[in-house]
């Protein structure tokens, strides 16, 4: 990541390969596109992300990098991991639970969550960064809760007490439009 500006960010993407960049840049599916439109999904249903700026190309041979990433730099923001530490614990965590439902009954799969990927400003407003989702509503019934459970054992594990987990999972499981509808964990 690189500061390119007062308040735009560059994030940089590294080549494929010669043959593999052309494809993938001639056919807007470089992680930075991806996170770019996964970016956009994210803001069409009213969670912030920082502002996506557009995707520069590199071209393919002359460069260690395949694509950049072009976004507005988010201030006085830290990780959700670190923020939990606050005193707007109870606040995090509900905003984490409706913002995760808003995402599920919208059709939409955070492929990487864990509380490193979010962040959160003194009031407990969450920015998701490095987004990368999948949209559909058979995706999202199918691997929702897994990537929840996967966060709480393998990315977090400790961060919440069995109280908190449990009081988590309540929490989203409440706000989903229907929640038969996703395989349990």
């Amino acid at each position: 990541m690189v500061l390119i500006e007062d308040d735009k960010v560059a994030k940089t993407f590294p080549s494929k390969g010669y043959l593999l960049s052309w494809m993938r840049i001639l056919f807007k599916q470089t992680k930075a596109h991806k996170q770019d439109r996964s970016m956009r999904s994210l803001n069409r249903v009213g969670l912030v992300t920082p502002e996506p700026l557009g995707v520069l190309n590199f071209y393919p041979g002359t460069s260690p990098y395949e694509a950049a990433l072009l976004y507005r730099y988010v201030h006085e923001i830290v990780d959700v991991s670190e923020a939990l530490k606050g005193a707007k614990r109870a606040t995090i965590l509900r905003n984490l639970e409706r913002e995760l439902a808003v995402m599920a009954n919208n059709g939409i799969l955070f492929v990487d969550f864990h509380f490193r990927n979010v962040m959160a400003d003194p009031a407990g407003n969450l920015c998701w960064i490095d987004v990368e989702v999948k949209e559909g509503m058979k995706v999202v019934r199918k691997s929702f809760w897994s990537r929840i459970v996967r966060m709480n054992e393998d990315c977090d594990p400790g961060v919440l007490s069995e109280e908190e987990w449990q009081a988590f999972q309540d929490g989203i499981r409440s706000q989903l439009n229907d929640p038969g509808q996703f395989l349990p964990a």
